[in-house]
């Protein structure tokens, strides 16, 4: 199968293939599940990055430039590293009540990284606990928030309180001029929901709201059908 990310015009799909994958394609399809993101333009100087942030984005960020993190970026995640973060995201996501990441999502996100198209992210305290990760699909220069998890406040011992409320914040600031730095062009905030609170956060970083389009396109209506059960069972 043939997976595009992001592209922005018709892809050059080979003959041979009978599923073809789209994940944000900026490409118009009645045949793709449409949904809205943000889009941060990379290109843009730093200074016009940190103004488009909200007020409140920049006023915490002053606050955690107080603290004394610890920055990991995973360019090629290991097992290791990649099985500590889903024991830590599954962890959050029973807390949320969220999906899991079960081993069928773990075989995809092993994919992703076989292909060196994912990079991780870990921001620790400086006690060396980790407050928050952040897992993002790279790919020809853009990149897109995959998976976000971060450790529970009330948990954490008083003096990691404050540093845990702005950790997610700083990483995602933190990578967004990593990902500047290194000359990716632009940064997906993925999938905005009806959560006020969720389109509150992604949209306080700037950038454009833009519609995008997602799923699998079939030539064999065999395959078509199954797909359709697929979906259906979900």
């Amino acid at each position: 199968m043939q997976h595009f990310y992001f592209v922005e015009k018709p892809a050059s799909v080979r003959k041979s293939m009978k599923v073809v994958g789209y994940t944000n394609s900026l490409v118009p399809s009645r045949k793709l599940v449409k949904s809205e993101t943000v889009h941060i333009h990379l290109t843009d100087s730093e200074l016009s990055l940190y103004l488009a942030l909200s007020e409140s984005n920049r006023k915490i960020l002053r606050r955690a430039q107080k603290e004394s993190y610890q920055v990991f970026i995973y360019k090629e995640p290991s097992d290791e590293n990649l099985r500590a973060f889903q024991q830590f995201y599954n962890n959050f996501a029973k807390r949320k009540k969220l999906e899991l990441i079960s081993k069928s999502k773990m075989e995809a996100i092993t994919l992703l990284k076989n292909k060196g198209a994912l990079w991780l992210s870990e921001i620790r305290s400086i006690c060396g606990q980790t407050l928050c990760y952040r897992l993002d699909i790279v790919y020809a220069k853009k990149a897109m928030s995959y998976y976000v998890a971060t450790c529970h406040s009330q948990l954490m011992p008083e003096h990691l309180k404050r540093p845990v409320r702005y950790a997610n914040r700083f990483l995602l600031w933190h990578n967004l001029l990593h990902f500047k730095e290194q000359g990716f062009v632009l940064y997906d905030m993925g999938k905005l929901t009806d959560d006020q609170n969720v389109r509150a956060f992604k949209q306080g970083f700037g950038g454009q709201v833009v519609d995008v389009y997602s799923g699998y396109i079939t030539q064999s209506k065999i395959r078509a059908l199954l797909l359709g059960v697929q979906k259906w069972r979900k």
